[in-house]
């Protein structure tokens, strides 16, 4: 592997930093300090929210850039929006009124925060349901978690009247689509096809987003090293799921946690142990043994 020196690390948030709490472990905290007093800048790539990773953060005392919803928005420290795609309002009403005649478990990003339908339980436990009686097998655990991700969102609102909240003049920049269903993301993929410019983003086994086909973790990466004069090779990433790819790709040198899907596992450079055993402290560690050595 080819010497960089690295300048930028940033690590996606759920399957790579977080532990299965949601929380950052002793150990990959450590290691940001570490990355942080040998002059190098850290910073976030993650579907949740700004408001939801920036709250995990400071939980933490961390202060860095924040790529949010997938790419859709990128932040500054300070919380100041320093880019944003939101999708357009007629778009997101239509959406949310095929989602909710096609039951399908939806809730809506700000970058302040996640907003989830009244019902969107009842509609996932009903996926659940009928996809068991197919002959799928989901454990009990597995679907739990889907909704405990979903639940313990910082910033989450419950909306009893969706079209009350689609009257208000919020921006939307993706919409989440939580689902075990392959054949529900075909389905909405094909609707929202037909728009133009959205598109769904899967982000893991249980869950999707839809949001401008433009608006990928890589690209804001690109746009974040423009902000900060960093060029693309001097960059580091952590990632583990799909819409972690181009993110991958583009930088100088790519990471993928032990228990990445096996497609961001051929993009990365180094594979690294799973995410529960410190996975992005292993990256960051290889990192600065290697600048030890130049």
């Amino acid at each position: 592997m080819p010497e960089k020196r690295i300048l930028l690390f940033v690590s996606d948030m759920d399957g790579t930093l977080l532990q299965e709490d949601f929380t950052i472990s002793p150990g990959n905290l450590a290691a940001i300090r570490r990355l942080e007093e040998a002059g190098i800048r850290f910073a976030i790539a993650t579907g949740r929210t700004y408001y939801d990773a920036a709250t995990i953060c400071r939980k933490h005392s961390l202060k860095p850039y924040i790529i949010s919803n997938n790419g859709a928005c990128v932040f500054d420290p300070e919380g100041t929006l320093l880019f944003g795609k939101k999708l357009e309002k007629e778009f997101v009403s239509a959406i949310v009124n095929y989602l909710e005649q096609e039951k399908i478990c939806y809730g809506l990003e700000e970058s302040g925060g996640y907003i989830a339908p009244e019902n969107w339980t009842d509609v996932f436990d009903r996926e659940i349901a009928r996809l068991r009686a197919e002959g799928m097998a989901i454990p009990e655990e597995k679907a739990l978690f889907a909704k405990q991700e979903t639940q313990g969102q910082n910033g989450i609102r419950i909306v009893e009247k969706m079209e009350e909240y689609l009257e208000q003049e919020e921006a939307v920049y993706s919409i989440s689509l939580i689902t075990y269903d392959e054949n529900v993301l075909k389905k909405v993929s094909g609707w929202t096809a037909r728009y133009g410019g959205p598109a769904v983003c899967v982000s893991g086994t249980h869950n999707a987003e839809i949001m401008y086909q433009d608006c990928t973790k890589g690209k804001s990466l690109e746009f974040l090293c423009g902000h900060l004069g960093i060029s693309l090779e001097h960059t580091a990433v952590a990632g583990d799921s799909l819409n972690d790819l181009d993110m991958l790709e583009k930088a100088g040198l790519g990471f993928a946690m032990g228990n990445a899907r096996e497609e961001v596992k051929n993009a990365a450079d180094i594979v690294t142990k799973r995410s529960r055993e410190d996975g992005v402290a292993e990256a960051v560690y290889r990192i600065l043994g290697e600048m030890a050595q130049q």
